[in-house]
């Protein structure tokens, strides 16, 4: 039996996803080995709202203190503040393969199905304290109970100081200053606990959660398993009262962005709801599955990151191709949606996709069939459509400029700043265009012509210089795509024309368009580009 949970205290980040990810990986390679394993996932939606993020809020300052599950929804679409944020994160679990049991803590209270484990924890409550004190040198007041009930008059429960269990009822206040983040009443009386009445405190609902679920394996963030923290107390409560052995588990680190723990509240990372709407389920698992649990993930949506993991998600699938049991092959295969996934052996690179759907005259798919050498099967090309799909969001919200680009209509003002070398091996490349249409081969007679031109390196290799002149033709900045692949991509007279243009751009007379004003006229380029 393994556990996971989640408390709806507002729009989860994407880090949150890492304990679920891994749990379900868990999960799947116990079952593997033939073990019958329950996944039990628990949405803690009876804990008091204690953000002060929240408290900042005018609408949710009136608030504080009660339980997510009776704060009004912040849209019609569900029934209350938990049930909204709770909706959007467990809908991401579809999407991602992870298909635990659900429980929501509200309906365990009220059920009474805990209360069995409260009348212990109740009962204990003196050994609790003491163990608190003794494992995190918390020191709670004489007569202190670890639950807390929800106050009569103000719905409250963060506020309510409980004391005097008399085996079917508590004493409790509702304290205008017992906690920082919100205001009780000032409220006193007694009650049963019992039956959704009270929650238990954080170290005795896991404990009570671990005894009715039976569970017997649970990972955890390190903020929770740190030495004194919650599973140390924890640990020895369930070990001192309930009389049994905690659960065994493992740590994860966090999932840092600009190396601080994510904070949807505070701004700090991207909403799992959102990221999972865009990534690929596959590529969402692999992130949280390609580092291991006891080392930090640095992720950041923008720049370079998605590349980079597709990149790395390709290499773990040809390396459960060429062996299903090695370690890259192992992380790929728990990646995938399907429990017994099959490799497809053609993909092509994620940043390739990318600067094709940025020319117009390239047809994606087309391209891909021409790397592959024969038509793309149904699989083949469902996976390009998706990185397709993937690189126009990317490029549209995260990608640095540098990989943007767009084929100029016009010669780019740039090119009056060319040298006589880089002209002048622009002129000679328009010669080449048209005969040679192998990227290879281009490649091949694009350094061969830098030598030729004189723009070489002191240690005789092509100089920067040679290709940022094509680029500064084509796409008005000194850098872009792989250089021969943008000029055989692009149709011959066009790219003929420009590097004509380009050659003759520093000649009296010669006025590039884009950026310096443009011509009367459309030029040759212009209407290349047209056919």
């Amino acid at each position: 039996m393994i556990r996971d949970s989640k408390t709806p205290s507002g729009t989860v980040p994407i880090s949150s996803l890492r304990g679920p990810v891994i749990t379900d990986a868990l999960y799947r390679t116990f079952t593997k080995y033939g073990l019958a394993v329950r996944f039990v996932y628990t949405i803690d939606d009876y804990d008091p709202m204690d953000s002060q993020t929240m408290r900042a809020n005018e609408a949710m300052a009136q608030h504080m203190g009660k339980p997510f599950c009776n704060i009004p929804s912040p849209d019609p679409s569900a029934t209350d503040f938990a049930d909204f944020h709770a909706k959007r994160f467990i809908a991401t679990f579809a999407d991602l393969g992870i298909k635990p049991e659900f429980f929501r803590m509200r309906e365990l209270y009220r059920e009474g199905r805990l209360d069995g484990q409260m009348d212990l924890v109740l009962r204990n409550a003196e050994t609790i304290r003491g163990i608190h004190e003794r494992i995190a040198s918390v020191k709670h007041p004489e007569g202190w109970l670890p639950i807390s009930v929800i106050c009569e008059r103000c719905g409250r429960l963060g506020t309510t100081f409980a004391h005097d269990f008399d085996g079917k009822t508590v004493a409790y206040e509702c304290r205008e200053d017992y906690v920082a983040w919100a205001r009780g009443c000032g409220n006193s009386g007694r009650i049963s606990p019992f039956r959704g009445n009270a929650k238990l405190l954080w170290n005795e609902q896991w404990c009570a959660q671990w005894d009715h679920f039976g569970v017997t394996y649970e990972e955890g963030g390190k903020d929770l398993l740190t030495g004194g923290g919650s599973r140390e107390r924890s640990n020895e409560i369930y070990r001192v009262v309930f009389k049994k052995e905690p659960p065994a588990g493992l740590m994860h680190e966090f999932l840092t962005f600009g190396g601080k723990k994510m904070s949807t509240s505070k701004g700090i990372g991207a909403a799992a709801h959102e990221l999972v709407a865009v990534y690929p389920g596959e590529i969402v698992r692999f992130l949280m599955l390609r580092t291991h649990p006891k080392r930090h993930i640095e992720f950041d949506p923008a720049g370079s990151s998605l590349p980079k993991l597709i990149d790395e998600y390709d290499r773990c699938a040809d390396a459960y191709i060429a062996d299903p049991e090695s370690d890259l092959a192992k992380v790929w295969a728990l990646s995938q949606l399907a429990v017994d996934p099959v490799a497809i052996a053609f993909r092509v690179r994620f940043g390739l996709v990318a600067e094709w759907i940025q020319i117009p005259s390239i047809d994606p798919l087309k391209e891909a069939e021409k790397r592959k050498g024969s038509p793309l099967n149904e699989r083949e090309e469902r996976d390009v459509r998706r990185r397709i799909e993937l690189a126009r969001v990317w490029l549209e919200r995260w990608a640095d400029d540098e990989v943007r680009f767009a084929i100029a209509p016009a010669l780019p003002a740039g090119a009056a700043s060319l040298s006589s070398m880089q002209r002048a091996y622009l002129g000679r490349l328009a010669a080449e265009v048209g005969v040679i249409t192998d990227p290879e081969a281009m490649q091949t007679r694009l350094y061969e012509l830098a030598k030729e031109c004189g723009l070489v390196t002191a240690e005789g290799k092509p100089a920067r210089d040679a290709f940022a002149s094509i680029y500064v033709a084509f796409i008005g900045k000194e850098s872009g795509p792989r250089a021969a692949w943008l000029l055989t991509s692009l149709p011959p007279a066009f790219v003929r024309t420009r590097l004509e243009e380009a050659s003759r751009a520093g000649d009296p007379g010669e006025r590039p368009g884009a950026g310096a004003g443009a011509p009367a006229e459309r030029s040759d380029s212009e209407r290349g580009l047209d056919q």
